[in-house]
């Protein structure tokens, strides 16, 4: 079998006639053989491919070396340190990869490519439940079957009715792409904006603009939605100025990385109610500790990072690297390759 490693213009030329992958997916090895299974099933190609079961880093520190493929949910610059000139390529099961996004990895040849796409359904999911959780005030009806007091005008006058309204979103990947079709489905608008787009472009249905203009997203969205990946350029992207930006009805919703808010900022917004609320489930610092300010607001939903969670997660991420693996061995181009300058 004819095994072929990418070059820079992402083709591939025939270097070795097999393929040592490692596979750090889970300690259970109960788990790991089902995983296993999965994979070799939607592979057009098993022989001469050796699959070693990586459960840990001490592990992973003795096996790198010797490694040409790495699955895995992220890797430290330690453990790097120890990988060959062999590694030819790691897949991070996972869309936010910033924490494995080093100095050496950067500048290594090693290609890294990530888990994007598979998070869409359960976000954008996710993020309208939310939007109706603030709109139709499920709050407050949770606290009429506690209390018992019949409070149908008082709750019922202060419901929003979706149609009609605005959804901002930025970053208008694949997730964003979903949120935005969801919406759309409620006879929402639409504004996005996203990092490559250099001009506006209007369409029935949604506007897409320059991430230069956010400004107008901001001013003129009843629902912002943070959906774009955590660099040096969106990193505290929404702070102080942005905030007060929006309509004093506004919900902000937080579902990519916390530090893309300046949470001090969006604590004092809602403190003072400058904004109607807000929700997230990302932070700045996770686990978030339980003197939290958040904790103590009312006007806050609050969800411990489970937006891109599922129970068929880990089956969904290895089916989809079994896609590229394939495409690896045909000598095609990977998908999701991280780009090492944008840094996503």
């Amino acid at each position: 079998m004819k095994i072929y490693f990418p070059l820079k213009n992402n083709l591939y030329k025939l270097e070795s006639t097999k393929l040592k992958i490692g596979l750090q997916l889970t300690k259970n090895s109960k788990k790991y053989s089902q995983l296993l299974k999965v994979l070799k099933s939607n592979l057009k190609i098993i022989d001469n491919l050796e699959f070693i079961q990586i459960p840990n880093n001490d592990i992973l520190k003795c096996q790198i070396g010797s490694l040409d493929i790495l699955v895995t949910y992220s890797i430290s610059k330690e453990l790097f340190s120890n990988a060959s000139d062999k590694l030819k390529w790691i897949h991070i099961g996972a869309a936010g990869i910033e924490k494995s996004l080093f100095p050496s990895i950067i500048k290594s040849r090693t290609v890294i490519t990530n888990a994007r796409g598979i998070h869409a359904t359960p976000v954008s999911e996710f993020v309208l439940g939310i939007i109706l959780y603030l709109s139709k005030k499920f709050k407050k009806c949770e606290k009429f079957k506690r209390d018992k007091n019949w409070t149908q005008w008082e709750i019922a006058s202060q419901t929003i009715q979706l149609k009609g309204k605005t959804i901002g979103i930025i970053g208008y990947g694949k997730i964003g792409k979903a949120i935005a079709k969801k919406c759309i489905n409620f006879d929402m608008k639409v504004i996005a904006t996203r990092r490559l787009q250099k001009k506006y472009e209007v369409k029935k249905t949604y506007e897409l603009i320059p991430i230069s203009e956010l400004d107008y997203l901001l001013e003129n969205s009843d629902y912002i939605v943070i959906a774009c990946p955590l660099t040096p350029m969106t990193k505290g992207l929404i702070g102080k100025k942005e905030i007060n930006k929006l309509k004093p009805t506004a919900f902000l919703i937080n579902i990519a990385r916390g530090e893309i808010i300046i949470e001090k900022e969006l604590i004092n917004a809602l403190e003072k109610k400058i904004i109607s609320g807000a929700a997230l489930d990302v932070f700045e610092n996770e686990p978030l500790k339980k003197t939290s300010p958040f904790f103590n607001l009312d006007n806050i939903f609050l969800s411990p990072h489970i937006s891109g969670n599922f129970p068929e997660y880990q089956k969904a991420m290895i089916t989809q690297f079994s896609d590229n693996l394939n495409r690896f061995i045909n000598g095609q181009s990977l998908k999701n390759r991280i780009c090492k300058k944008r840094l996503y």
